[in-house]
Formats: structure tokens, sequence, C-alpha cells
């Protein structure tokens, strides 16, 4: 075994000879991001590249194809052209061609011109002849991971990066042949300079070739084609590779322990129970294990853990192994995050309009033995005394007297009086006219009423709340109108009891007034969904006994908005035009001259309604001021 041994050396030297340590070869040029942008009569292909980098290019016929080689550069990105034509551009295709060498293939429909300029930071590839009028295209889903995980959790600068996460740790290139299991761990804890601890039934051997991979994340690609996992000691960093029937031994035995973590932003009881079926289980033999967290646990399974919550420091007290700790902490991590706050401000804006016209002519016509008196009142011409209207001594006229009450008729004589409109006078007037004239024995008396009102009442309401992120907030600015409802169902008593059947009075509250409520959720890229209920009501008394009549206007919508953007949730627009016209009959109905037989009224009246809401996403340190009142102070 020690001869093989010494014969294996060399070719393991050989392999190590394939690793890029850093600091002693220049790191290869990364492409990180691939997009397709409109130009002015062109579409450009821009290749982001962490630096300046050689390229060169050609084109194949049948079909037309642009061909970029990116010398010196590695693929540092994902996915794949979504297969729009754009400007000519019909599919996108990139791969590392060569260790060294990213070719992007760019397929058109048809010959086109192109012209290829490099810069610090990107190639910009400029295809002409095609329609500039498309949307763009983006792909940099590497970068966008590595961003990710950077800003969700700072890793030490040597610790092996979850799965999920893109790693940044230096990057490895080696070949293996059927190489021992035990001496590839032993090449990749020197590459990495850490301290990584095999397990007994640790055997195998091993063919791969890896290619500018991260260290950490080449070396689960193996162990998982070998049925091994590794573990890391989150307080050593210490690394532990061994068999999963192995590692799950030695959890079962492995002596508890016991944390307590403080929660920051979340409830710490609500978290509580999503914890409980993350903990390690002790199962008796033949027991089944649920496959999912939403199947009941087997009374033979038994949390070999706890989490108990302390509501009053919002802290949780975990007790679990501690090869199994760090995994429950780093999900406890991402669970207690900042619940974003969204300010919402919305405009409720009531405009009413009204514009009235009313204009009418009253006659009146009569004798001194015979007139109406609902127009011109009269007085009994047998009451009335002689007065001095001169001062001379002499009385002069007949004054005084006593009204009239009521109409006088004289029958059987040759007299004539009339009224017209004397019941459809314009209430209040602006303007009163009065004409009197006598016609022989007769007195005409003609009143001229008009009137025209413009009314404008203007409702702004501006209500703003701030609320968390999926939780719903109201705000209410009114009154509550107490209203009573009686129930029938009560009016039958029992035993035919006097007054059994007067039905039972409760009271019930209305609330009217400014209404506003609205749920928000934040998007993954910042965008608000916005579920909004806005409402402006009042009460009046109704002309009958039915008590109120309640005039709601009111909107109910789910819109999607930028930060900061204002949108339109309601509008709404009512007009009533209502005209009317009484008088003598044919006559008030002649062109021009009906209206001096009549009255004419006009009532136009217009409602608008409009809703506006601007919600902003409150960032973490962001303060929401009061917003100033017009010529008030600070």
């Amino acid at each position: 075994m020690i001869a093989a041994r010494r014969i294996f050396a060399p070719a393991l030297l050989l392999g190590l000879a394939g690793f890029t340590m850093p600091g002693h070869a220049a790191d290869p040029v990364g492409v990180t991001s691939l997009s397709v942008v409109p130009g002015s009569g062109r579409a450009e292909v821009v290749i982001g590249v962490t630096s300046e980098i050689s390229v060169s290019d050609f084109t194949l016929p049948s079909p037309h194809r642009l061909v970029i080689d990116l010398n010196g550069a590695v693929l540092d990105m994902n996915g794949s052209y979504d297969r729009v034509a754009r400007g000519g551009i019909t599919n996108i295709r990139y791969s590392q061609f060569k260790s060294d060498v990213v070719r992007v293939v760019i397929e058109l429909d048809g010959e086109h011109p192109y012209e290829v300029r490099r810069s610090a930071n990107e190639v910009r590839v400029s295809v002409n002849g095609g329609t500039s009028a498309f949307e763009a295209w983006h792909s940099s889903a590497a970068a966008a991971t590595r961003q990710v995980a950077r800003e969700a959790e700072p890793e030490p600068e040597m610790r092996m990066t979850p799965v999920a996460q893109q790693s940044q740790q230096p990057r490895i290139t080696v070949t293996y042949q059927d190489a021992d299991i035990r001496d590839v761990i032993a090449a990749f804890a020197t590459f990495a300079g850490r301290t990584i601890v095999v397990g007994k039934d640790v055997a195998g051997t091993v063919t791969a070739e890896i290619r500018n991979q991260p260290w950490d994340v080449a070396l689960r690609a193996i162990l998982e084609g070998q049925g091994l996992a590794a573990s890391e000691d989150p307080v050593t960093g210490i690394i532990t590779v061994d068999s999963y029937a192995n590692i799950q031994s030695k959890q079962s035995v492995e002596p508890m322990v016991t944390r307590m973590v403080p929660v920051n932003y979340a409830s710490a009881a609500g978290l509580a129970g999503t914890l409980r079926q993350m903990l390690a289980r002790d199962c008796q033999p033949g027991s089944a294990v649920p496959q999912a967290a939403g199947q009941n646990m087997q009374t033979s399974c038994v949390a070999r853990g706890a989490v108990v919550a302390d509501t009053l420091t919002n802290s949780l007290l975990i007790t679990e192994s501690a090869s199994r700790m760090g995994g429950i902490l780093d999900y406890l991590r991402n669970l207690d995050i900042r619940t974003p706050q969204v300010a919402i401000k919305a405009k409720i804006i009531f405009v009413n309009r009204s514009d009235i016209e009313d204009i009418g002519l009253s006659y009146d016509i009569g004798t001194r033995d015979q007139f109406f008196t609902k127009l011109v009142g009269r007085t009994d011409p047998s009451t009335l005394t002689p007065v001095d209207t001169d001062g001379d001594g002499v009385p002069d006229a007949l004054g005084g007297g006593t009204p009239v009450r009521g109409d006088r008729i004289l029958l059987g004589g040759n007299a004539l009086s009339a009224i017209a409109n004397a019941n459809s006078r314009v209430t209040n007037p602006a303007l009163s006219l009065v004409f009197s004239t006598a016609l022989g024995k007769f007195s005409l008396t003609a009143f001229l009423d008009a009137l025209q009102e413009v009314r404008l009442a203007d409702l702004q309401a501006e209500p703003s709340i701030v609320t968390l992120n999926n939780r719903k907030a109201e705000i209410a600015v009114g009154q509550e109108i107490p209203i009573r409802v009686l129930d029938a169902g009560t009016a039958q008593g029992a035993g035919g009891a006097a007054g059994s059947n007067v039905p039972r009075a409760t009271v019930q509250l209305k609330e009217v007034g400014i209404i506003l409520g609205v749920t928000p959720q934040v998007t993954n890229n910042r965008q608000i969904l916005l579920t909004v209920h806005a409402e402006n009501s009042d009460a009046q008394l109704a002309s009958s006994d039915v008590g109120f009549i309640f005039n709601r206007q009111r909107a109910d919508n789910q819109l999607l908005v930028n930060d900061g953007e204002t949108a339109v949730i309601g509008g709404l627009t009512v007009t009533q035009v209502s005209q009317s016209k009484s008088g003598i009959p044919f006559l008030v109905n002649l062109p021009m001259i009906g209206r001096l037989f009549g009255q004419t009224r006009t009532s136009e009246e217009k409602r608008d309604l409009l809703i506006l809401i601007t919600p902003h996403i409150v960032d973490e340190g962001e303060q929401m001021l009061p917003a100033r009142t017009p010529g008030g102070g600070r």
C-alpha cells in the first residue's frame, strides 16, 4: 500500500498543476451579462465583461450568423435567449467554447452590416438595417444571484457557501482520473487552506474534470457524486466529510446545545411553530417518517430539540444538536427580516356644481267690486275714510280702510277679473318687477320675477397612512349615525300577553365620512400591489318616515403601481339637467313671446368624483414627515 501511494504521488502533483491558485496567474475575464437594446435604426447586443478583452468576429451564411469570440474569458452567467425577433436578430446562443474562449453566436434574419466596439467593461455589437421598435432583453442571472447573496448574508472569507447562493470562493481548474477520494479531499484542503476531517467510511475513486469553478462548489459536487456530505462547524470552521448514514447517526447521539436568539422584526411566537417543524427527530424502528412538513408527526417520532418563545423579550430559546444549530439559525435569520413599510397618500376630490335659471310673469286684473287677493291685496271701499294729503286741513282723498280677506265676486254684474301664475312664482327671486296700469274700470298688475343661481361645492380629502407590507390599514374621518332597526320576528310574544305584538327595536351605528382602507404588497422589483377601498359618504334625513338616506361614492379596486407613482383608481361624472315650464295654456307655448305668459325653470347639476392614490416604500432609516399646512409654520 505504501508503494502504491508513492506511485500515485506524481500523478496527484500533476493534477494539482491544473489548480488556478490566487496570485499565481492572471484571473480570466468574466462575461457577466448580455443584453439586446434598441438603437436608432439598429439593434445593439451589449456583452458585459469584468475588464478589457480581446475580441474576434466572423460571419457564416445559410443561415446568416454573426460569431463573436471573447478570448481569455470565462462564462459567468446563465439563462438563455427568449427567441424573440429584435431588430433583425432571431436568436442568440452563448457558451464556453474553449477553456479560455466564450463564443456568442447571433442568428440573423438576413445579411446585415454590423460593427463591433470594445470598452473597459463591455463589448457592443451593432446590427444595422433592422427595426428599432422592440422591447429590450437582458440576462445576468449569475451576477444577480451573487448580488442577492451578498446583500442577504455576508459570508466569512473562506466559508463553504450554501447551494442556493453563488459562491465567491477562489476558483479551481483540475482534472482527476481514478484518483482516491481521500487524496482528492486532501488536495482541496491544501488549495483552500482549510481543515477537512474525513470519516472512516469515506472510500472510492474520483474521475472528474473541473473548469473554473469555486472550490466549495466543486468539492460539494464531487462528494454528492460519491454519496457523501460535508458539514462545517460554525465555531471552529472545521469541515467534516462522511456518509449520510454516519452523519445522521452522529446527530442522533450528539449532545444538545441551547441558544437564546433575539428576534428583531418578526414575532417570536409566530416563528416558533415554523422552527419546530425543522428540528431533528428520533424515530423508533419501523415507524414512518412524515414526507412533508404539513403531515402529522407519528407518535413514535419524537423531536430531539425544542423551541420556546419568550414574548416579553421577543426571543427564541432553541435547543438542538450543535451540527444542526447553524442551519436552524440560518433559516431563522432569513425569516427574521425587516418587513417593508408603505406610506400611502390618497386624494378624494368631490365637486358639485349647480346652475339654476328661473324666470316667470304673474298677472292680476280686477275692478273695485270684483277681484282676487292672491297677488294683490285689496281694501274694502266702504271702510275708507277722508284724509288730508297736502296738509291744508281740508280732506282731499280717501285712505285707511280694512283689507279684504278672501276673494270678492260680483254676481250678475258685467265685471271681469283674472289671475295667472299666482301659485308658480319664483322662490326668493333675485329680481322682482311690478307693473300696474288702469284699463278703464279695470286695474292690471304684472309681476316679473327672475333668478339665476350658480353653486359650487368643492370637497377635497387627503388621507394618508403608513402600514406594514401585507397588512390592512384603514383611516376614517366622519360620524357614526344611529339607525333604529325593527325586528319583525319579535312581534309575536308568548302567552298572548298584552303588547306582545310590538316588534323589538334595536339601534345600529352606520359609519359615514371619508374612509380609506388599503392593503399593500411590495413585489421583488419594488412595485406595489394595492387593494384599495376609498369612500366618501354622508347622511341626510329622508322626506318619509324611513329615517336616513345615505349618499355614497366609493371605489374598490386592485392595481399595480411603481414606487412613488400616482394612480387614478376612480373617476365619475354625473350630469343632471331638468327643465320645467308652467303658464297659460296655448299662450305659454307661443314662440318668442311664450315666456310672457308663464314661468320657465332650468336646473343643471354636475357631480364629479376623482380618487388618486400614491404609495411610497419607506426604506430603512427613512422618516415620513407630516405634510405642512399651506401658510402654516413648521
